[in-house]
């Protein structure tokens, strides 16, 4: 039996946990898949209860698979897979999305359980890429089926640090994919450009401290080695830097 990945740190009370994959492969599989707790590392609880995979496809849904499932993704395969593969990629006329939700999970099994799904396609099907849709992120097949089963949690493999510089110079800082662990994502502003290593360091380890099930909520001050930061809405007009839930970190000043 293999066990979930736990939450070592886990306070009740978070938000649903949402896991979005979606693999375009050049055929369809046979059905069901051949999907194996061992060789793929599907865990023993509810969170493999909760995962689900669909298929879609350029025959069954028309051109709407084009439209609605491959070409938003196409600029995210070619930054993050090459050109090469991306035009493979938009050449697919299959997709897998595996999915899981749970309402505040106290351990990350439904997070492995989709992996596990998503190495089985891999190695079965002529895949191309997996798109970690909340993590704004993807990956060659190949990189998904060679996952060692038996790995435990990172978190960097599961979340994306996100940046952008403003007109005054400063930088935004983000975490991208802190939904699969119904977790708000948390976000930096006003970031000077040359501490940038730092920021993504923090962001990094608050990210470990919310995947690993504690809460931050409005007003919370959280303290690190680089000082305190308080939990804040974020200003509407920073709000679309993140798809979903968030929170603004600003630094802490005492009164």
């Amino acid at each position: 039996m293999l066990a979930a990945w736990p939450r070592t740190n886990y306070v009740p009370g978070g938000g649903p946990a949402h896991v979005a994959l979606v693999i375009l492969c050049q055929r369809r599989l046979a059905d069901p898949l051949p999907i194996s707790r061992r060789a793929h590392g599907m865990p023993e609880g509810d969170g493999a209860a909760a995962t689900s995979i669909a298929v879609r496809g350029l025959e069954q849904d028309g051109p709407a698979f084009l439209t609605d499932v491959v070409e938003p993704f196409l600029p995210l395969l070619a930054n993050d897979v090459g050109e090469d593969v991306a035009a493979r990629a938009a050449r697919c006329a299959f997709a897998y999305v595996v999915t899981a939700e749970l309402p505040d999970p106290d351990d990350l099994g439904h997070v492995q359980a989709a992996w596990a799904i998503a190495k089985c396609v891999c190695e079965q099907a002529d895949a191309e890429v997996v798109i970690d849709v909340h993590a704004v992120r993807a990956h060659l097949a190949a990189d998904i089926a060679a996952l060692d089963p038996a790995r435990g949690f990172e978190v960097m493999s599961e979340i994306s640090l996100l940046f952008d510089t403003m007109p005054d110079g400063t930088v935004a800082a983000w975490t991208a994919g802190l939904r699969k662990f119904g977790r708000p994502d948390v976000v930096f502003l006003d970031v000077p450009s040359e501490t940038s290593v730092e920021a993504a360091e923090q962001l990094r380890d608050l990210a470990e401290l919310l995947a690993a099930g504690e809460r931050i909520e409005l007003g919370d001050v959280v303290a690190s080695a680089a000082g305190e930061r308080e939990a804040r809405s974020l200003p509407a007009e920073r709000a679309q830097l993140v798809d979903g839930d968030a929170l603004w970190m600003a630094p802490h000043t005492s009164r």
